[in-house]
């Protein structure tokens, strides 16, 4: 090659290198550019393939309280039907203390994969936050939704040997013995705890709180005379109260229970006491929206089942099956409103 040709194959050889710089002085670093978007596409990817395949290995389902309280119950009523419906053993395990807190808590910090979940009752997610001194996670920022599976009524009950048939009984007899009565909860923040503390507030007594780990253990000794009142869902005052140990004064709800139609609520003798008692299903933060979905799907078709349907109304639990979203919407409206009541009561956080 003459000197004439290496001058121009070095001319042509410029020209690309200098359209190739152009081209990456306009575009940033050119191809390097593409290597974030690659990695982002591929995190997708494995996220939907992870999800598709998902479960390919058992569930854990945390309950944060005792056997016996309706959390529990109904997540032994749904753990069969989603377990076919997923093709994996579904289970249940027990972890009570601080109302909740310490379960939930134990699911905010396991790893965002669908296999370890919590079913929890209302108060550890919309009102614990308000009642207990450093409180660990953010229910908003730290769980996801994935289904509200149902409602119950809550009941205010006294132990037999009480001389109260009604509510204005019950608020004239505590006035008449002031810090000498005491109430039993299924822990600190819970709508047991609550309740007891509105018609303290409302009514103008002063009944005394005694935490238990979980409603079933404080129906236990309500029905045994260690304390006179105490509050609990259906599946655990009812048959104590068919049997004549204690006896149902009211519903905290906002309007009668379908279970005892004829049982009026506080708020007809004292306005302003409602609370509500809701069951729901959340996973931790982070956790690919394909599985919270098809969770989703799983808990909304089992609870469409007949069986499923017939067990939790015998609990006293009416079947909801929201979507994530609607699930989404109840907590941050309750947290909400309960961040108004709660500091009005004067509570101290423990």
């Amino acid at each position: 090659m003459n000197k004439a040709d290496r001058v121009e194959a070095a001319s042509r050889s410029g020209g690309r290198g200098s359209s190739y710089r152009s081209y990456r002085s306009r575009n940033g670093s050119g191809p390097l550019r593409i290597v974030p978007l690659a990695i982002a596409l591929w995190i997708a990817s494995v996220a939907v393939s992870s999800a598709q395949d998902y479960p390919v290995r058992p569930i854990t389902l945390i309950v944060p309280f005792a056997p016996g309280a309706i959390t529990d119950a109904t997540a032994r009523i749904l753990r069969d039907p989603v377990s076919q419906l997923l093709g994996q053993p579904i289970v249940v395990e027990n972890r009570p203390g601080a109302a909740g807190t310490i379960a939930v808590n134990s699911v905010v910090r396991a790893a965002p994969d669908g296999y370890t979940i919590v079913i929890t009752a209302n108060g550890p997610i919309t009102m614990n936050k308000y009642l207990q001194k450093s409180f660990p996670f953010d229910p908003q920022k730290d769980l996801t939704p994935i289904v509200n599976v149902a409602e119950t009524a809550l009941f205010l009950a006294v132990n037999a040997a009480i001389p109260v048939k009604t509510v204005a009984e019950l608020v004239a007899y505590a006035k008449e013995r002031p810090n000498q009565l005491s109430y039993g909860s299924s822990g600190i923040g819970s709508p047991h705890h609550i309740a007891g503390e509105l018609i303290n507030q409302i009514a103008g007594i002063k009944l005394q709180h005694l935490p238990y780990r979980g409603g079933g253990p404080a129906m236990q000794d309500l029905v045994a005379g260690h304390i006179p009142i105490s509050f609990g869902t259906s599946p655990s005052v009812l048959p104590q109260a068919k049997a004549g140990t204690i006896r149902v004064l009211a519903a905290v709800e906002a309007q009668r229970s379908p279970d005892l139609p004829d049982v009026p609520t506080v708020a007809e003798t004292i306005p302003g006491v409602v609370t509500s008692t809701w069951v729901g299903v959340y996973a931790p933060a982070g956790t690919p929206r394909p599985i919270i979905e098809k969770l989703n799907r799983v808990f909304v078709s089992a609870l469409k089942q007949p069986d499923v349907i017939e067990k939790l109304l015998l609990q006293g639990a009416r079947p909801v099956g929201s979507t994530a979203e609607e699930a989404d919407r109840l907590v941050k409206a309750e947290i909400e409103s309960w961040g108004r009541i709660i500091p009005s009561l004067a509570i101290q956080p423990e």
